[in-house]
């Protein structure tokens, strides 16, 4: 099924679609062609994906308790922060890339990673340096959430992987290739007219907005990294959230009284208007 869907390319997206041309070795442009892991693991097998994604779920909420309870969170917190940021839209993301992707898996990797750095941080960058493979980014996610230099040493793999993999043109051709050509000229013409879209901009974080109350500078800087992708790139919710998600939904749960915490959930797990993913 898959594989006749890399020629047609029919019910998956266009992250998703280079995801499995990648997996049948066809060369895929920046910055897909450093996401090698998952595609060179997986390549167009639909069980290996579903495998991937359905363990990644239960590995970035139990990853997120786990670091929260070693860092000195209560659990009711800790609980609460995994519960707000599994329930944000850009963590499911789009439909299209259900289950081709590769930011779920990086992400909870990269909390699973921080877990680790509570006992030693030379096993977390070890984390963040398999994130990487998945993701180029993983390693500077890192580096923001623990607010240190060291996760930075995880790059190594992404610096192999752009000297040995060479990108090519985008296989699908098009718009895709200006895209991939023109990335902030089109990220731009795709923003146009939005950056004050309330709906696109600011609801998707539902209960994690919470978290904005007596905000430090540091989840700012966080919050304003996630959102300067956007100069770069066409998609919204699903980039900023998996950047800023995790500091915003601690942030969340630390500010909501505890009491409130569970109502606070529920609110925030249940769509009351169908949000934007992409």
């Amino acid at each position: 099924m898959l594989v006749v869907g890399v020629h047609v390319g029919v019910n998956f997206g266009p992250d998703a679609m280079r995801y499995l041309y990648a997996g049948k070795g066809v060369p895929v442009p920046r910055p897909f062609n450093l996401r090698w892991l998952l595609p060179t693991i997986c390549r167009t097998e639909p069980v290996r994906w579903w495998i991937v994604w359905a363990v990644s779920w239960p590995l970035l909420a139990g990853s997120m308790v786990w670091w929260r309870v070693v860092a000195g969170d209560d659990w009711k917190v800790a609980a609460a922060s995994a519960a707000l940021l599994v329930g944000l839209p850009g963590i499911l993301g789009p439909t299209v890339s259900i289950p081709i992707q590769v930011d779920l898996p990086a992400t909870a990797l990269v909390v699973f990673g921080c877990a680790v750095t509570q006992y030693s941080m030379i096993a977390g960058i070890g984390v963040f340096a398999l994130a990487a493979m998945m993701r180029e980014t993983a390693p500077v996610v890192a580096a923001l959430w623990l607010w240190s230099l060291w996760p930075l040493l995880a790059l190594f793999p992404v610096i192999v992987a752009a000297i040995l993999i060479r990108p090519g043109a985008d296989p699908m051709g098009g718009e895709l290739q200006r895209i991939a050509d023109h990335p902030i000229r089109t990220a731009l013409e795709y923003h146009a007219g939005r950056w004050r879209d309330g709906w696109l901009m600011v609801a998707p974080w539902g209960i994690c907005l919470a978290g904005l109350y007596g905000a430090d500078w540091r989840l700012l800087t966080v919050i304003a990294v996630a959102y300067l992708q956007l100069l770069v790139a066409t998609d919204t919710v699903r980039l900023v959230q998996h950047v800023a998600g995790v500091p915003l939904a601690i942030a969340a749960a630390t500010v909501v009284p505890t009491n409130w915490l569970v109502l606070a959930v529920v609110a925030h797990i249940v769509w009351w208007r169908q949000p934007e993913r992409i």
